[in-house]
């Protein structure tokens, strides 16, 4: 799970639920400080040694915000290798432009094969213990950064956790790996591994919440940036109502693969021989589907390729950080249906002056512009399934157009 590091530069727009969503989060509008370092705790270790875990958080200045939204960004590198400081840049640009985003570190390592370390598994245990000492220390990492949320001026709910690879894989199981009863059973007390004549014993590793920064905040968070990652298991997503996704994977991607793989199953080499069955994107997919994930909180992009990489690193980020301000915003991404088969219409949409205002049935009918959180702004009437909306006076910005009666919203973009 090796990641192809991601230097990205966001070029879109984020805004969040429970802040001022018509402020862009779209330029490089602000200075950045960055506290590098940043103790967040100690964890034992595979092999019984501890870790000083820290993150490196980055916050934009002048931007007067007081409840910003946080990213916490997970690195790869297969449970064994990667660092937190591959993701710097990307954290460093999200700052400049009103988020707040830490990158951390979490426990690296397991026993290997007999002849040969990392990314050789001594047996499929060891990566799926692997993954839950990831999972606890990210969870570990997202209940410190709400403890200290005043100190940083960040939400306490409009978290994302977004990972890449062995990152990804964490995020997930930090999001939805949640309820007691499905905690893996190799992830309690299990039998000593044995190299030639050492024994190394494999202990309990504890709640699936660890032991970090127990501090009364919980490590929900809103939403997951899953790039090529996979579960455990797909029941661990227990109902559309958990936490919403954002899923990109190549279809023939051999390390992660996006169906039930083993990691590394296309680089052969007996890497893959002692390592679990994983279920990827595709699968996740499925699984979304039957629990009945809207729209507006779900999206997944599957690029027919065989790279374990993002094949247009620009336009997905693009999409991703749409997404994320869609969902912290409650902003639906797809025209409701105003009538069963109908759809109504804004065109243009972005608008500078006016727009128009389709309906698919001439009765009469009332609107209302407000803003992201619900605040009327404009109000008018419909005739004959035509009004012109006029936007003067209006900033640019995101509105929403709501249609009396019909429970129909529309979103509205004012250049």
């Amino acid at each position: 799970m090796r990641p192809l590091f991601l230097p990205v530069l966001l070029a879109a727009a984020v805004a969040v639920r429970g802040q001022d969503c018509s402020i862009p989060f779209t330029d490089s509008l602000f200075a950045v400080q960055v506290e590098s370092g940043v103790w967040y705790g100690n964890a034992t270790r595979f092999d019984g040694g501890t870790d000083s875990l820290r993150l490196n958080l980055y916050k934009p200045v002048g931007d007067g915000q007081t409840q910003r939204p946080l990213v916490v960004l997970i690195h790869g590198g297969g449970f064994f290798e990667g660092s937190r400081d591959e993701f710097n840049p990307w954290a460093e640009e999200l700052a400049s432009k009103g988020w707040a985003a830490a990158t951390i570190s979490y426990r690296l390592g397991f026993y290997g094969s007999w002849l040969f370390g990392p990314p050789y598994a001594n047996d499929p245990h060891e990566l799926r213990r692997a993954i839950y000492r990831a999972m606890q220390d990210a969870k570990g990492a997202v209940r410190f950064l709400k403890g200290r949320h005043e100190q940083d001026s960040t939400s306490t709910t409009a978290m994302f956790l977004l990972g890449g690879s062995a990152g990804a894989i964490t995020a997930l199981h930090a999001a939805y790996l949640d309820n007691p009863s499905e905690k893996p059973a190799d992830c309690g007390a299990i039998g000593d591994v044995q190299h030639f004549l050492s024994f190394y014993p494999r202990p309990d590793l504890g709640s699936m919440d660890g032991d970090l920064n127990l501090n009364g905040q919980d490590a929900s968070v809103m939403g997951v940036v899953n790039i090529y990652g996979a579960l455990m298991d797909t029941a661990y997503i227990g109902s559309a109502e958990d936490a919403a996704l954002f899923s990109y994977h190549q279809s023939g991607d051999p390390v992660v693969g996006c169906g039930l793989q083993q990691p590394y199953w296309g680089i052969g080499l007996g890497i893959p021989d002692n390592n679990p069955w994983l279920f990827g994107s595709c699968l996740i997919e499925a699984r979304t589907q039957h629990l009945g994930y809207g729209t507006d909180r779900y999206r997944f992009i599957l690029h027919p390729g065989n790279e374990h990489a993002i094949h247009d690193l620009e336009g997905v980020t693009a999409e991703l950080v749409q997404w994320m301000r869609d969902v912290m915003c409650g902003i639906p991404t797809a025209v409701p249906q105003v009538e069963p088969g109908t759809l109504a219409r804004l065109a243009p949409n972005p608008a500078a002056a006016t727009t128009t205002l389709s309906l698919p049935s001439p009765a009469p009918a009332s609107y209302t512009i407000t803003d992201l959180q619900g605040r009327p702004l404009r109000q008018g009437t419909v005739a004959g399934g035509h009004a012109v909306l006029d936007l003067h006076g209006l900033p640019p910005g995101w509105y929403l157009v709501r249609i009396h009666g019909t429970g129909g919203v529309l979103r509205l973009v004012k250049e």
